[in-house]
């Protein structure tokens, strides 16, 4: 590694805590903040330090990112009292790994620029065993030059990087990504559903369609390591699936373009939501679909 930066890191959920403790491992130097002591203090035992507001991350950091969980919190973090923007330094950076809205992004970035500094909206793909070694792949956004200069912190944390255009570009491909992500999943499921109901075994169904052009990685994936055995642990929640297609449908409205198929998996997730499964992982939206069969979909292997 060239450079000694600091890295400043906010948000520390199932991807960013990965990240940061990535960076930490890597040998970058790395001050954390979290509104949950014990995601800052687990960050802390790999040798990050720890700041009290996202202000006191800034302040201290030529390189300061965020994954957070939605629109609002990205807003109320960058630009609210003791925010990001508060301790910005003229030319630092500020990426945004978050999924969420361009506009918001925009928003966000038109403020930062205000200040002297710089902003990067980079989305990734793949889950949190890949954010913790360092194998995501990044939607990148922004300055060509500031992406440029910050190619070795993006290096760290992907092992694949896609520039995607200006500044809101990354967080657009990420909702057109998840609507296709999020919507296969929900399909797989309600066909999963509809056969077991029906009298197919899940095993017959899986041999039958992981070789046909049916074939997706949530069949392969997620359906065989929580579906199946009913182990619904989130390794991405259901409430955020809930909210990138919200984010998705809400794009496609704004331009005036339909998203039908979005739209059903977006009230298929509501449902969900309703049910209260918000924390599980995005697969226990069958659960909506089983309630409705009376039928799980399980395979006598446990």
């Amino acid at each position: 590694m060239t450079s000694k930066r600091q890295i400043g890191y906010v948000g520390l959920g199932l991807m960013g805590g990965g990240m940061a403790t990535h960076l930490v491992k890597q040998g970058w130097p790395v001050t954390v903040f979290d509104v949950r002591p014990e995601a800052v203090e687990a960050v802390m035992e790999f040798g990050a330090d720890r700041a009290d507001t996202p202000r006191e991350v800034a302040a201290v950091s030529d390189v300061v990112i965020s994954s957070l969980p939605n629109p609002s919190i990205v807003e109320a973090v960058a630009l609210g009292p003791d925010g990001i923007v508060e301790g910005l330094r003229p030319g630092a950076v500020y990426i945004d790994m978050s999924t969420i809205d361009p506009a918001t992004t925009r928003k966000v970035g038109a403020v930062v620029e205000s200040r002297g500094a710089h902003m990067l909206d980079v989305p990734v793909g793949k889950g949190p065993p890949s954010a913790a070694k360092g194998d995501l792949t990044l939607m990148v956004g922004g300055d060509p030059a500031v992406v440029e200069a910050c190619g070795d912190v993006l290096d760290t944390l992907g092992s694949q990087r896609f520039y995607c255009g200006p500044l809101g570009m990354g967080v657009t491909v990420k909702l057109v990504n998840n609507l296709v992500s999020c919507a296969m999943n929900a399909l797989v499921g309600e066909a999963m559903a509809i056969g077991a109901r029906a009298g197919l075994s899940p095993e017959v169904m899986f041999s039958v369609m992981s070789n046909t052009a049916a074939d997706n990685w949530h069949l392969r994936n997620g359906f065989p390591s929580r579906v199946f055995v009913g182990d619904f642990g989130a390794n991405f929640k259901l409430s955020l699936a809930h909210k990138d297609l919200g984010l998705a449908t809400a794009l496609a409205s704004s331009l005036g373009v339909p998203a039908l198929m979005g739209a059903a998996a977006h009230q298929l997730h509501a449902l969900a939501m309703g049910a209260q499964l918000g924390d599980e992982d995005q697969t226990a939206c069958i659960k909506v679909l089983e309630a409705c069969t009376g039928v799980p979909v399980r395979t006598s292997k446990r």
